[in-house]
């Protein structure tokens, strides 16, 4: 910790403290049966605000898991490529789908847990090396998606996978919405959020199709309401399992 920064601006740390403080109360006075985190363990009575107390997941990261097992791809050790993992999914990923050593991290930027820095629209990784791919609510912020997509293909081994997701906006959009001249200032406005360049709807599997993919798709709303409850995961999330 920084203590002159402390000293001159103490809110800001002031109020990570108590944050960490209260999340560590939730996490040993709600245990329970309720809700489990399949990202850090952590068995509960409930959520808070869509965040587990121990780790800090959200739904959209703790469907990774519940995807894995409804689409059987916990296979034995796979390579295994993951496209600008948050920290919560890496330590997921090494921990219980793959070794560190068939597990690479690829990100347009450098970031601690990162192992390859390269653009994913043009690597120069090579062809056919991977048996899984992974890019969760990654897609929506790359404008050259399409390229990203076919470079993925180019990765994979015959009959790998690519697990995607992508926020779907509005809720149930069913037509993806992109204008390549709008300014990125109304990103926001126009697709929800200030990075994202499109608006994902529900025929955004039509893209990877497209390059020569299989598709299946997990809808969470048509879940067992039991196991979304239990599992924290939100109606509203789509995710598809593509196939080479």
């Amino acid at each position: 910790m920084n203590f002159i920064n402390l000293i001159k601006h103490p809110r800001p740390y002031l109020d990570k403290g108590l944050h960490i403080l209260k999340n560590h109360f939730r996490s040993q006075f709600y245990k329970g049966n309720v809700v489990i985190c399949d990202l850090c363990g952590w068995k509960g009575q409930r959520f808070f605000n869509g965040k587990c107390p121990r780790c800090n997941s959200l739904a959209r990261t703790r469907l990774i898991p519940f995807t894995i097992r409804y689409f059987n791809l916990k296979g034995s050790n796979p390579k295994l490529l993951h496209v600008a993992p948050n920290l919560n999914e890496f330590n997921y990923v090494k921990n219980t789908i793959t070794s560190l050593s068939n597990y690479d991290r690829l990100n347009i930027r450098a970031v601690k847990h990162i192992n390859i820095v390269q653009d994913l629209t043009q690597t120069t990784l090579k062809s056919r090396s991977y048996e899984l791919a992974i890019a969760w609510h990654v897609l929506e912020h790359i404008p050259q998606d399409t390229d990203a997509i076919a470079e993925v293909f180019r990765l994979l081994k015959p009959s790998g996978h690519f697990l995607v997701s992508v926020p779907i906006y509005p809720i149930r959009n069913t037509n993806t919405i992109e204008d390549v001249t709008l300014d990125h200032k109304d990103f926001e406005r126009v697709h929800g959020h200030y990075d994202h360049c499109r608006s994902c709807g529900l025929d955004y599997y039509k893209r990877f199709e497209a390059v020569g993919f299989k598709t299946q798709t997990l809808e969470v709303k048509t879940l067992n309401p039991n196991d979304i409850i239990r599992f924290g995961l939100q109606e509203d999330h789509v995710v598809w399992c593509f196939t080479k």
